[in-house]
């Protein structure tokens, strides 16, 4: 017997039909099959499904266009792929559901590489349930290294045109810019433009210059960072885009090695010599001195023009205590040379960031979190909100778009997905607001994923309860997480409110 996890958007069909159909084929067959609806009232589940996929041998995931864009079923794919690391297990067997679209960046970098099976419509479920069958028949051993669904299951797709509705940010975006003959642009008629858009565009032009942008999860860093990168190919600058939020852990472990891996980067984006790379590891100076002088002599000192260093999301690297103070001493040290050295002049920095760094870097001699030019990104205003519903057909009134910012306070994610849902489930603006909250509801996925990173930091689930109770919380530290994970809004931990009446609603029933 194995124990497969059923991975699937909820509340859509033919995703949840197709679901409950392999459950039951596949139960019928002696195997244990774990599925969300299986949680009792009373059940924590974030637990429930933390533990389920700790036991699985197997995580059956579907993919379609309404998954693609879930954020759970990504959370449960990457948690499947952690595990793998240490266990070897569960393998990942992909059942596109009538789906061809290209994945979302952080998804398809983990899907894309393994075989699947395609669900092609009514009347395909007994062959798809007989495929995954003979899988989990197989021995174990043998099944948790060979996570093809059947010998001849297809590898490779004739892409979709359309992509998956709200996908994440995908970097790949960005090589199309460089590609000869044309450029695809990112020009979504749906992307709102705010002041800082303009401002940072106008700085960036220049030379030699750092730019700061802090904002909590989801309010559009990568796409802003997205559009900066693409007005610089624009205005003929080099630029590279380092994404640190998905960069895999192994180039993460040590100083030495993270540093090896950007100067291996930067030299295959700028197509260089890779031999160049280890000419200069080889040397005895730090591994910082490498990479500082790697640029210098090799970037800066041979390029035509400046070069523009975008990197995102890079507070990932402050749980790293062993060298986030080095590293981020390294960035503020390239700043620092501008003033000394004009060749220095030639590189820009921008970097975005959700977190507060004062907490984490505490010689503000060694951070560049205070230099340069910053910005904050906020919640989209009531005109901004109108604008947007303008964009799609204006499927809202005046009053109805007062009662949307009442309950999402401008959320750039949840305003977009609101609309989205608006316009492509033909909801009512009532039916919209009454599933809100509901757990098939269209916010469903996002409230979830929020819930499970309360539940897997008791400090900040507790901190939440606090914030929705008392409007503060206990610690410093709370704020910070909480205000970066986009829970909350405030100035500080005494003053601190849920980020939107939705967040309200949804977690004072639930923590």
């Amino acid at each position: 017997m194995a124990r497969a996890f059923v991975s699937y958007k909820r509340g859509v069909n033919p995703d949840e039909y197709l679901a409950d159909y392999i459950v039951k084929f596949l139960s019928e067959r002696g195997h244990h099959l774990f599925i969300d609806k299986e949680i009792e009232i009373g059940q924590e589940w974030p637990a429930v499904i933390e533990r389920e996929l700790q036991q699985a041998d197997f995580l059956i995931v579907l993919v379609s266009q309404h998954s693609a864009a879930s954020e759970m079923v990504v959370e449960e794919v990457l948690m499947a792929c952690q595990k793998q690391k240490s266990d070897n297990k569960p393998a990942i067997l992909p059942v596109r559901v009538a789906y061809t679209g290209s994945l979302p960046y952080h998804l398809g970098a983990k899907l894309d590489p393994v075989q699947f099976e395609l669900w092609k419509g009514d009347g395909d479920e007994e062959r798809i349930g007989e495929c995954l069958s003979s899988v989990l028949d197989r021995e174990p051993d043998k099944s948790q290294r060979e996570t093809s669904i059947t010998p001849d299951a297809p590898s490779k797709l004739d892409r979709q045109e359309e992509p998956a509705p709200l996908p994440a940010f995908n970097p790949d975006w960005l090589d199309a810019l460089e590609a000869p003959g044309g450029a695809v642009k990112m020009q979504s008629p749906f992307y709102i433009e705010r002041e800082t858009d303009e401002r940072l565009k106008r700085i960036l032009l220049k030379t030699g210059r750092t730019i700061r942008i802090k904002g909590s999860r989801q309010m559009g860093k990568s796409s802003l960072l997205a559009r900066l990168y693409q007005h610089a190919r624009e205005n003929h600058l080099s630029a590279l885009f380092i994404d640190f939020q998905h960069m895999e852990e192994d180039f993460l472990r040590d100083f030495d090695t993270l540093l090896r891996y950007l100067a291996n980067f930067i030299a295959r984006k700028l197509k260089l010599d890779s031999s160049i790379v280890e000419r200069y590891w080889t040397s005895i100076l730090s591994s910082a001195d490498k990479l500082s002088d790697f640029i210098e002599t090799e970037v800066l000192t041979k390029q035509t023009g400046p070069l523009l260093l975008l990197m995102d999301e890079v507070d990932r690297l402050f749980a790293f205590d062993r060298y986030r103070n080095d590293f981020f001493g390294l960035v503020r040290s390239w700043h620092n040379n501008r003033a000394f050295d004009p060749l220095w002049d030639h590189l820009s920095l921008v970097l975005t960031y959700s977190t507060d760094a004062t907490y984490f870097i505490t010689d503000l001699n060694q951070s560049p979190f205070n230099v340069g030019e910053s910005a904050e990104l906020a919640d989209f205003s009531g005109q901004q909100v109108e604008d947007l519903n303008e964009r799609h057909g204006s499927p809202m009134k005046n009053a109805e778009l007062n009662s949307l910012m009442e309950q999402l306070n401008g959320h750039p994610f949840l305003t977009r997905k609101a609309f989205y849902h608006l316009v492509t489930d033909r909801l009512t603006v009532q039916e919209l607001m009454e599933q809100a909250c509901n757990d098939t509801g269209p916010f469903c996925d996002h409230l979830h994923h929020l819930l499970w990173r309360l539940h897997k930091d008791p400090e900040m689930r507790d901190a939440m309860k606090s914030v929705i109770q008392h409007h503060s919380c206990s610690t410093d530290q709370a704020f910070l997480k909480l205000w970066s994970a986009g829970a909350i809004r405030g100035s500080d931990r005494e003053n601190a409110v849920p980020r939107c009446g939705l967040y309200t609603r949804y977690f004072e029933k639930r923590l």
